[in-house]
């Protein structure tokens, strides 16, 4: 395919991924690629009911996006793991980052990725948005948390890189997001504008060491962070729209030649401030290749609109769009979708879930649970008086997924041990304490789920006010291993990195002692 023979806004279509509403290939994806030829697809759970509609689906957007614009297309989805899981229905459900971390072992993270490359590329998907590479400091931090490897950049680099051979080797592109790096934010950028105000040699240190590192192992994109670094860029411009970042740094110094994605564009950090199409032409300028819109129909037609403009008004170089066009084209060619774009019927039957996978998600999730402390020695656990509180799985940030079958681990725990169940709201009232308290007194132990409760202050309260009636208490961290920072007295703490059926049924495996827990804090308490 040469870059010379296409149009302006075929050329523009390849720098645009979108997203659209329903399971199959509907108007709304149509009149993008057929009007406007928009080349690239993100798929979100919306997308998705089970891997027979996943592979029409997938079939679908390659035959017409190649009749409409000659240019097989890229089919993203975030497939991190653990608790950012778009298909988790017949495909293999793998622990995430922090879970994979504290197995201690960099190996695991390359049979993750294998994992998740084979069954990705199976399906007809061929690229990832993962593995994230922020290195997680604050334990404040309300979107990246588990998400990331932990707070050693050498060892977030570590991993990271293993995952990204493992993801690459089966031919699905890999995506180290979200440069120069979210790990230190107290806001999450799905609503609001985050700021860094770490100086440059603190940030080359820790933030962006696992980025070059990944850069230096071949990863093949990267995704940008809607962030302000004020040491990075003075004039007040988010990561993703800025020159300095993307192109001086990223592009210059860091040598990085593969393709720069923005984060979704209609995120607030974004939106609210710049505007989703004007932001499209501005992070284009400022050096991204693809620019995300993952939603509005609207939005993508003024993104388009708004690129176009700014090129025949000569405030984005047709020079500049060649390139970025350039480098889409090639890595296409270079992942065979020229060849192949096409989902694997028989690897679909054979591969996606099947027992291999399976196990080894499951032994990996095993591995990874973590006893901190267990100072009353109530594990494993022998009593028969037990109450067990949790909430349910709920989104918590603004990358979790809606869609997600509940889980509750409450309901797990009695089922396997006895006792008395209670499912609780992510943040309990007053009134609810005080029952579950009064209900506390004469049992033997009470074990509690927290979820995220260093960003609940609920839970917080519940797990004090019950260590002042029983001091037999147990806590099992269902996602952040922070919560135990808000509650020091808790004598048993466990840590499951987070919140699914995988690792509820690992969590159980090791308190019941069928398995003797391995794990490692990946961060310091």
């Amino acid at each position: 395919m040469k870059v010379n023979d296409m149009t302006l806004e075929e050329k523009i279509g390849q720098m645009l991924m979108v997203g659209f509403p329903s399971p199959i290939y509907d108007d709304h994806i149509e009149e993008l690629t057929s009007e406007y030829k928009i080349g690239n697809v993100i798929l979100f759970s919306r997308n998705l009911k089970d891997k027979v509609q996943l592979q029409s689906l997938c079939n679908n957007i390659q035959m017409n996006m190649i009749k409409h614009t000659g240019i097989p297309a890229l089919i993203a989805i975030d497939q991190e793991g653990g608790m950012v899981t778009r298909i988790y229905k017949d495909a293999t459900y793998l622990p995430g980052n922090m879970a994979i971390a504290a197995t201690n072992n960099p190996e695991n993270a390359y049979k993750i990725g294998e994992i998740a490359g084979k069954e990705l590329r199976a399906l007809g998907i061929n690229i990832n948005f993962a593995p994230v590479l922020d290195v997680n400091n604050n334990p404040s931090n309300p979107v990246i948390g588990v998400r990331s490897y932990g707070e050693n950049p050498e060892k977030v680099a570590e991993f990271g890189i293993n995952y990204i051979k493992g993801v690459q080797k089966e031919n699905v592109i890999a995506t180290a997001k979200h440069f120069p790096g979210h790990g230190d934010t107290s806001v999450d950028s799905h609503f609001d504008l985050p700021l860094v105000s770490h100086n440059k040699e603190r940030l080359y240190r820790i933030e962006l060491y696992p980025f070059k590192k990944a850069i230096e192992n071949g990863v093949e994109a990267i995704m940008t962070a809607h962030i302000l670094f004020l040491a990075l860029e003075k004039n007040k411009l988010p990561a993703t729209l800025s020159h300095n970042i993307l192109t001086n740094i990223l592009r210059k110094e860091l040598r990085f030649n593969g393709v720069i994605i923005t984060d979704c564009l209609e995120m607030n950090a974004i939106a609210k401030y710049f505007g989703t199409a004007k932001a499209a032409a501005m992070a284009i300028k400022a050096g991204a290749d693809i620019v995300l819109v993952s939603h509005t129909k609207k939005l993508q037609i003024e993104a388009f609109s708004e690129i176009k403009e700014a090129v025949l008004r000569g405030e984005i170089s047709i020079e500049r769009i060649d390139e970025s066009v350039e480098r889409i084209i090639q890595l296409k060619e270079k992942y065979k979708l020229f060849e192949n774009p096409y989902p694997d019927e028989n690897k679909i039957k054979t591969i996606v879930g099947c027992k291999e996978h399976q196990e080894i998600a499951k032994n990996i999730s095993l591995n990874s649970i973590t006893i901190v402390k267990n100072e009353n020695n109530l594990l494993p656990i022998k009593k028969q008086k037990i109450l067990a509180v949790s909430p349910e799985t709920v989104p918590i940030s603004g990358v979790d997924d809606t869609l997600m079958d509940k889980v509750s681990f409450a309901k797990a725990f009695v089922q396997k041990f006895g006792g008395v169940e209670k499912t609780i709201p992510v943040n309990p009232d007053e009134d609810l304490i005080n029952t579950i308290r009064e209900e506390s007194k004469d049992k033997e132990i009470v074990v509690v789920g927290a979820y995220n409760a260093s960003l609940n202050e609920g839970q917080v309260r519940l797990v004090n006010s019950l260590l002042e009636v029983n001091k037999n208490i147990i806590v099992v961290a269902l996602r952040n291993p922070y919560d135990l920072l808000k509650f020091k007295d808790v004598p048993t703490y466990v840590c499951a990195y987070e919140y699914t059926p995988l690792s509820v049924e690992s969590v159980l495996e090791v308190l019941s002692g069928n398995y003797v827990a391995k794990g490692e804090l990946p961060v310091s308490l």
